[in-house]
């Protein structure tokens, strides 16, 4: 019984450790994408469900979220958009399951739950959703 236990400690250490760094690929794929010389994307809160991440990004006085999904060991960036993506309807709209959608917005929201409200405006002011790869599906409220 004892080593069932550890066994189970171990795969949620190890899944620790698999979060952390999709993190760190995903906040140095944003910098990679939309860094300026003078002035840098900051990338957090970001948040998983399974082969799907939203992150949290500002940049000077800007802001907003990505929405990623993960290929084999690399992240990409599918849409970007703003208040949309707290809902698991704007999600959805974007080509990801219901359940993941669901699943993702509540951990977004319990991510932003400690940070200011002029952090949430600020992530909330990406106007409408910029689809980044050609085989994502139309949210039918896209402004491009």
């Amino acid at each position: 019984m004892a080593i069932a236990g550890l066994s189970y400690a171990g795969g949620a250490l190890a899944h620790s450790q698999t979060n952390e760094v999709s993190q760190e690929k995903i906040k140095a794929l944003i910098s990679k994408s939309f860094d300026q010389p003078n002035l840098k994307v900051k990338t957090s809160p970001i948040v998983i469900e399974g082969k799907v991440a939203i992150a949290d990004w500002t940049q000077g006085q800007k802001g907003g979220r990505a929405l990623l999904r993960r290929k084999h060991n690399d992240w990409e960036i599918i849409a970007c958009g703003g208040s949309g993506f707290k809902d698991p309807e704007g999600i959805a709209a974007i080509g990801i399951s219901k359940e993941i959608a669901t699943n993702i917005t509540a951990k977004l929201k319990d991510a932003e739950a400690k940070l200011s409200p002029q952090q949430i405006k600020q992530f909330d002011s990406f106007d409408g959703v910029v689809n980044m790869v050609h085989d994502a599906k139309h949210s039918p409220n896209s402004k491009h």
